[in-house]
């Protein structure tokens, strides 16, 4: 019985097809539901979205969609090739759906066909009874048409959007439109009443004609769009003097579209997308002229968006103890995750894989990554910038600015020996169940070691100065600029005044030719500001302190200063 009604409707459907060519009319797409498979986030507010669908093998003609709006040369339809792809249209439709009202003006709107008493103030004698039988549509902006032959743009005569601004009631003595916006109270005839009403949104759909599908073939849409990105974050615990639990977590917030069962990768890395900023035409965004403006400026208006910061760092300003969160044996809020999932290598781009992922659109979720334990050192860290500016002149520093120059830091150095990068991202420093601090956890690959700041090391005193010693005046003309050759001494002053013995690193980057350090410092040249008459070199010192020691370290450099 099931198979005869099967044949039966295929009957009826190539008799109305037929029917519908001899008549003329065009025929139907038969709609088909394409289902989110894989989607590539990146950090930066874009994902790759790669859907998919069996082709139906009764109509040549489909229909897809609605989709987010894809990037400029991404959006692409792919399908075995004895299906013979033809062609893809793209349209606007209206999309209605039901909104909760939240107003006198829209609670007016869900209640059309009731009768109704509109107040519009205080005076009761100022009211209208009757049936509510219609709204004023919402205009939208009727652009020009800058291509049509023989007419003139005329921009200033282009009738604005805006709102509905009547409603009319039938009443006893005829038709009486309203502007529902300046209505202070409402009394209906019925003790029920709707609260939501059908607003339209415009989306696109998209027609794909194929010369020969055949059941079973499979349809797949790819496309780059914005609107969804994942945000990651690491939590560090240095409970053990050694090694370190290192925990990454993800969170993917999406504005794009509905995610159901479906594979992610979360990609690190920075990837060229020149026109991720310009709407494809098929989104039905922009006109003509935008879209060839877009091409031009290399962003679209309507893609104008704030790019999402990669990373975000806060400085705590408190540390707990052993006994804060019950003491040693009390439960550690640390998470462990398992080990990192085999990801996957493109190019210079490193996949964090999930399986399995739903999400509704302007839904936020979190999904824990790894945890791994990694060799690491504790250290305290004195970094001192170049004075010398890039146009060659010695800078004068602020106050403030001069006493940030002499912060010492204890830091971490951790090892990156499992097989897979870390990518940029906050990092939370934990010891024996209580926060110690926030930094940044910088990109660190395989085999790499990445430096993060635990806390400011009031406990060691930092001081430094430089002054000229001796200048030669005029000791360059080139380019039509005067240099003086001058002669400076840098002296460090350090004190531990901790009860226990450190190791200190000490980094100076200076730009000049330097003469001498002692103690003997390792130099390095830094190919950075090449065009510039000084070269910059970076001067590192290692020292044990013991617990009260001071030690001076200095520093000789001749460094064209521009007059």
């Amino acid at each position: 019985m099931k198979k005869a009604s099967t044949c039966l409707l295929g009957a009826f459907l190539l008799l109305a097809s037929s029917i519908a060519a001899l008549a003329g009319e065009p025929p139907v797409s038969a709609p088909v539901q394409t289902h989110l498979k894989r989607v590539a986030l990146f950090k930066n507010g874009l994902g790759f979205f790669v859907r998919e669908a069996a082709l139906p093998a009764d109509t040549n003609l489909i229909l897809i969609g609605p989709f987010a709006a894809p990037s400029h040369g991404t959006f692409w339809v792919s399908c075995p090739a004895r299906a013979g792809l033809r062609s893809v249209t793209a349209r606007q439709i209206t999309v209605s759906e039901g909104t909760p009202a939240i107003t006198v003006a829209e609670l007016l709107r869900a209640n059309i066909g009731r009768t109704a008493t509109l107040y519009t103030g205080t005076d009761p004698e100022a009211a209208f009874t009757g049936e509510i039988i219609a709204f004023a549509p919402g205009r939208t902006p009727e652009p020009p048409a800058p291509y049509a032959m023989g007419q003139r743009v005329e921009t200033g005569r282009v009738l604005p959007p805006g709102r509905g601004q009547f409603l009319l009631l039938k009443t006893d003595d005829g038709v009486c439109a309203l502007d529902p916006y300046r209505i202070s109270s409402v009394r209906f005839a019925e003790a029920e009443i709707e609260r939501s009403f059908t607003r339209d949104s415009q989306q696109i759909e998209l027609d794909a004609n194929f010369t020969s599908p055949t059941a079973g073939d499979w349809l797949s849409v790819s496309y780059l769009a914005k609107g969804i990105t994942w945000a990651p974050s690491y939590l560090i615990d240095i409970s053990d003097p050694k090694h370190a639990r290192l925990t990454a977590k993800a969170l993917i917030l999406n504005e794009a579209e509905d995610i159901e069962a479906a594979h992610v990768d979360l990609i690190t890395g920075f990837p060229n997308l020149q026109f991720a900023d310009v709407l494809s035409p098929v989104s039905s965004k922009e006109s003509l002229a935008a879209f060839l403006r877009a091409l031009s400026q290399g962003r679209s208006a309507a893609a104008e968006a704030t790019v999402m910061s990669n990373v975000m760092t806060q400085r705590a300003e408190f540390a707990w103890g052993a006994q804060a969160v019950g003491g040693p044996a009390a439960r550690q809020p640390v998470p462990a995750y398992g080990a990192a999932a085999a990801g996957q290598v493109a190019e210079d781009l490193f996949l964090y894989p999930l399986e399995d992922v739903t999400l509704a659109k302007n839904e936020t979720g979190y999904y824990p990554l790894f945890t791994e334990t990694v060799p690491y050192t504790e250290f305290y860290h004195w970094e001192i910038p170049d004075y010398v500016t890039e146009e060659d002149r010695y800078g004068q520093r602020r106050r403030e600015e001069r006493d940030k120059l002499e912060e010492v830091w204890h830091s971490l150095r951790l090892t990156n020996t499992t097989e897979l990068p870390w990518t940029t991202a906050p990092a939370q420093l934990m010891k024996d169940g209580g926060i110690i601090g926030q930094d940044t956890l910088n990109y660190t690959p395989p085999k790499a070691k990445a430096t993060v700041k635990i806390t400011q090391a009031v406990s060691v005193k930092a001081e430094q100065a430089e002054v000229e010693i001796e200048r030669e005046r005029d000791a360059v003309r080139l380019y039509g600029y005067h240099y003086d050759r001058v002669t400076i001494k840098g002296t460090l002053s350090v004190t531990n005044f901790k009860d226990e013995k450190i190791s200190l690193e000490i980094t100076k980057t200076l730009s000049g030719e330097v003469e001498s350090t002692i103690p003997q410092a390792k130099d390095i040249a830094l190919a950075r500001g090449l065009a510039r008459m000084n070269p910059t070199h970076l001067l590192t010192w290692t020292l044990d302190l013991k617990a009260g020691e001071h030690r001076e370290i200095t520093y000789t450099y001749q460094a064209l200063i521009r007059r």
